[in-house]
């Protein structure tokens, strides 16, 4: 079984201090990346507002503006993203490419576009190949004999995971709570 690694919060820190801005990407391009993002944003809107609905927690949260809260923001998520993907890719759609809104699975890592026959092949890759990591929070590796589901942006990409309580604690600090009512 492939093993899959979580980067230190320092780790994070130097990869997303690293980023360019969008400023740097040519104009078309940033472009398309921002259409995807909120494309990517107004669809979890609408799934946290479902889920208040039926009484589950949603949360949602545009990023802080100062840089450390914005980085404590960031952390789960691209943490999550790396170890996903580090993992190895057990089916990847063929529009994954594109810019366009996304979603990564976390186990088994899978990465797949908004269609739903895509989002099909990978829930079937899921069965055929099964969970790699059952017991084991996607967002520090710790096993956990309780973990609940985590669906979390990054950008165009939506992150499908599990995480154990005190990874689900922090990102809850960090995001803002959505109601049905």
């Amino acid at each position: 079984m492939p093993v899959r690694h979580f980067l230190t919060d320092d780790q994070l820190d130097a990869i997303l201090g690293g980023l360019a801005d969008a400023t740097a990407l040519p104009v078309d391009l940033a472009d398309q990346v921002a259409a995807a993002a909120r494309e990517t944003s107004g669809m979890g809107y609408a799934m946290a507002i479902a889920a208040a609905a039926q009484g589950d927690k949603a949360f949602l949260g545009a990023l802080p503006s100062d840089r450390a809260s914005r980085f404590r923001a960031l952390r789960p998520r691209l943490r999550m993203m790396l170890a996903a993907l580090g993992g190895g890719i057990t089916y990847q759609c063929d529009h994954a490419d594109e810019i366009r809104p996304l979603y990564l699975f976390c186990d088994p890592p899978s990465l797949v576009c908004t269609q739903p026959r895509c989002i099909t092949e990978a829930g079937r890759n899921a069965r055929k190949v099964g969970f790699r990591w059952d017991n084991q929070c996607d967002g520090c590796g710790r096993p956990a004999q309780t973990v609940f589901p985590s669906l979390a942006t990054l950008g165009p990409l939506t992150i499908s995971g599990h995480v154990c309580k005190p990874c689900a604690d922090e990102m809850g600090k960090t995001a803002v709570r959505v109601s049905a009512s």
